[in-house]
Formats: structure tokens, sequence, C-alpha cells
């Protein structure tokens, strides 16, 4: 091989390590910019006047939802992560959102301060969140998980079971002369 061969793929190999080292640290640019605005939405949030960037990157919109839930503004985050599922869809972030809408849902149906009318639609909204992001994505078990403790607040009916009524009592019949063995 001769010298210029070799100087050759030396320059290219360069060349491609010099374009990658340059895709990181644009990268990590983009990464610390994201973090320091996830780190000002807590402190942004308690600002009365604060109105919701549409336009923010998707994990900004992931984190101030989850403040606005954390903090009590309900109807804020669940426009919140609405607007993020839409805009994100298949995505992990759009992922996140239907799984931390879900539980913003279920989380407020166990809220002991509601009456029990209120309780009951909101963890059958959970309910239905978890469905949809496990058809999506069958694979993530923390969903399964609360699917499960989901189905346990509020278990569901089968038709047969509504059309019953009430429970019908069960009576202890005993008959003279008869032992168990008589029976076929």
């Amino acid at each position: 091989m001769k010298r210029s061969t070799v100087h050759g793929f030396f320059a290219v190999v360069c060349a491609g390590l010099l374009l990658t080292s340059a895709w990181q640290a644009y990268r990590l640019f983009e990464n610390r910019q994201t973090i320091n605005a996830v780190n000002a939405v807590p402190d942004s949030i308690r600002d009365p006047d604060y109105e919701i960037n549409p336009d923010a990157h998707p994990a900004v919109l992931l984190a101030t939802a989850t403040a606005l839930s954390a903090g009590g503004q309900f109807e804020a985050a669940e426009s919140s992560y609405v607007k993020l599922i839409d805009q994100q869809q298949l995505q992990p972030l759009g992922q996140a959102a239907r799984y931390n809408l879900a539980n913003h849902y279920l989380k407020r149906g166990m809220r002991t301060d509601l009456p029990g009318g209120q309780t009951q639609p909101l963890i059958e909204i959970a309910k239905q969140r978890y469905r949809d992001l496990l058809h999506s994505n069958a694979d993530d078990w923390d969903a399964r998980v609360n699917l499960e403790y989901a189905l346990r607040l509020a278990p569901e009916l089968s038709e047969n079971d509504r059309d019953k009524g009430p429970p019908i009592k069960s009576v202890n019949v005993i008959v003279p002369d008869f032992k168990l063995k008589d029976l076929p």
C-alpha cells in the first residue's frame, strides 16, 4: 500500500470522526438547553400569569404538564398532556404523556375529598387511557400494573352480572333422614 493511500484513508476517517464530534456537540448543546428549560418550569408555573408555550420543546411541555398536575392545576395539566399527545402520537414523549395523563386521572379518582359519584368516572377514564396506551405499546408493564390497580379499585361487571340485580340470599335446607351418601 502506498503512503498516499494510507494518508487518504486516515483523512477520511478523521473527517468522519470530526463530523460525528460536531453532531454530538450540537446534540449536547440542545440537551442542555432542554434541561435548563425543564428545570425552570416549576419556578415559572407559580406565576399566576404563566401561559403554556405550545411551541416549546416536547420535553418542556411534558415537564410543565407534570408540574401542573403535581401542583393541583388539573385542568391546565390535562390540556397540556392532550396537546403533547396530539403533537407526539407514537413518539416516546407522546407515550410518556399518555401514561402520565392516565396516572393523572387515576390519582384524581382516588382522592377522598371528591364525592363518590365523581371518582368512579375518573377511574373509568384512567382505565380507558391505560388501555389506549397498551394498544399502541403492549410491552409497557407500568401501564399494565396501573390498569390492574384501577381494575381493583373499580371492577368491571359483565353484562350478565348487571342484569341479575341484587344477590339472592342462600338458605340452608335441612331434610330429615337425608344422608350425604344418598346422592348419586
